[in-house]
């Protein structure tokens, strides 16, 4: 149906997905070294410690590579309507106009769904087989085995979850089907979907740590430090769910999970970041240690474990010379955006740089002087010290959630709640470390409204980048209702993907999305 079979995922990644001889190396430390052929499959011997370690890893591996492949991340993230401007790429312009039926491959691929099904797939095999490696190998315990199934739980319940917002309804497989081979089963509610989502969320929540590992009980034979940023945590787990309520419009749930995360963000050495180490090459996109935990929900591709790539990063999207060897840029925020959105030129992100005789800040972007000026939030070139060069192989991390992220999304709900002296601490919380003034709720008129629509600029200025900008659209216009041609897309349902044809031949059961019909 969805995976002919597992094998039929294109491989986004080189060397770190090359496993020739065996399924775990037990000498190798690279993290998420998996063949996404073989990850977590029905054939996996589930005799061992090192076993279950493999097929973990794998599971991660199959999110990381959904979510990286032809850019996917930023195309349903970031371009759709965005604010960056193509340079010169028919594929991206289509996505851009939201022309998503072009008869181009690249389009046809985005609208598969298939490798998120490998995620899923993978993740119901390992908890029904992992269990029996417990009686089987002595060094993998109770405990252990707790661990494992509460995070492929969380990320078999993110995968549905980010399906959802992409495509609306999709099929719910609950169990594992041999081979990667899937009977025919129409599409499922979306709300139904979620649900399960959930569910599947607060269970393993009971079971999620703050973090893997101590000196005296180590993960996997390595303490917290390794596995700080690599692995999703209860932290991770309330703000995919605090996502998911604010995605059905249920913002007392959505301040209440984001509010426990921004509470106990301190367990897993999570702070907010200023804006040098933000953009940095050895700042938080990178895998610089002292802010791994800073990645809420994030997914890496480490240099040093030889896992950089060429492709499914942002970076191979924004920058050409002086950082890579390219002319142009695929995409660009344009000048007259710039000076658009970022309207207050105290703003250290994108501003007069008092100190440097007028200049703009550079944070965000290089040379504004240029025809084309790059966007340079992020560029980790190899491992971030590889600015100049020759060789574009990248190395940033996927961040779905930071703190700044779940800050303004605790904002969000407070005053889609009414709650607008609270939503206003959260709002300035992250406007005072970007060098912005303080607001109070008078500013705004005592009207959450005017808030809210303050908070989804805050939020366009501080993730630009990041995959948001398209959700946010859709959040925004559900609330404040002042976008006529966003509102004509969700009230016919046109925000979500159309689904591959491939995808529609392989199982008669289905039914495309009717704006796409």
């Amino acid at each position: 149906m969805y995976l002919t079979k597992l094998h039929r995922i294109k491989r986004t990644f080189g060397v770190s997905m090359l496993l020739a001889a065996t399924f775990f190396c037990q000498s190798c430390n690279s993290f998420l070294d998996v063949d996404v052929r073989h990850a977590a499959s029905e054939n996996q011997q589930w005799q061992t410690f090192e076993d279950t370690r493999a097929a973990l890893m794998g599971v991660y591996g199959l999110m990381r590579s959904a979510l990286a492949e032809n850019n996917s991340y930023w195309a349903y993230g970031e371009l759709r309507m965005g604010d960056f401007t193509v340079y010169n790429s028919n594929d991206l312009k289509a996505v851009v106009n939201n022309e998503l039926r072009n008869p181009q491959t690249y389009l046809e691929e985005l609208s598969d769904w298939r490798r998120f099904y490998a995620v899923i797939n993978a993740a119901s095999v390992f908890i029904e087989k992992a269990p029996q490696t417990v009686e089987l190998d002595k060094a993998y315990s109770e405990a252990n085995l707790k661990y494992d199934i509460a995070q492929v739980r969380l990320l078999r319940a993110f995968s549905y979850f980010y399906m959802v917002r992409i495509w609306g309804d999709v099929p719910l497989l609950t169990q594992s089907y041999d081979n990667g081979l899937f009977k025919e089963i129409p599409r499922t509610d979306a709300q139904t979907v979620l649900n399960y989502a959930k569910e599947e969320i607060l269970d393993a929540i009971v079971d999620l740590p703050f973090e893997y590992g101590t000196e005296t009980s180590k993960y996997y034979n390595q303490v917290a430090n390794y596995w700080r940023g690599l692995l999703l945590n209860k932290l991770s787990a309330y703000t995919i769910l605090a996502h998911i309520s604010a995605w059905e419009g249920n913002y007392s749930n959505a301040a209440t999970y984001a509010g426990y995360v921004i509470s106990h963000a301190s367990n897993m050495k999570a702070d907010y970041i200023d804006v040098k180490d933000l953009t940095s090459p050895q700042g938080l996109f990178s895998m610089e240690t002292k802010f791994n935990g800073y990645k809420i929900v994030s997914f890496n591709f480490p240099y040093e474990h030889f896992e950089a790539t060429q492709n499914g990063h942002i970076e191979q999207l924004t920058l050409a010379a002086p950082f890579v060897q390219k002319s142009y840029p695929e995409i660009y925020v344009s000048k007259d955006s710039l000076f658009s959105i970022f309207d207050d030129l105290t703003d250290t992100r994108f501003g007069i740089n008092a100190s440097a005789n007028d200049k703009y800040y550079t944070n965000y972007i290089n040379d504004l002087n240029a025809e084309i000026p790059l966007f340079t939030k992020i560029k980790v070139v190899q491992d971030g010290k590889g600015e100049d060069s020759d060789y574009a192989v990248f190395g940033s991390s996927i961040i779905f959630s930071r703190l700044e992220e779940i800050t303004l999304l605790r904002a969000e709900a407070l005053a889609a709640l009414n709650r607008g002296t609270e939503a206003i601490a959260d709002y300035n919380t992250v406007r005072s470390n970007r060098g912005l003034p303080l607001r109070t709720f008078k500013y705004f008129e005592a009207d959450c409204h005017k808030l809210l629509a303050a908070i989804f600029d805050e939020r366009r200025k501080e993730l630009m980048g990041e995959g948001w900008r398209w959700f946010d659209l859709i959040r925004r216009e559900r609330l404040l209702n002042d976008n006529p041609v966003m509102r004509e897309l969700i009230e016919r349902e046109g925000i979500y993907w159309p689904i591959a044809s491939e995808v529609l031949s392989a199982n008669k059961s289905l039914t495309q999305n009717k704006y796409w019909e």
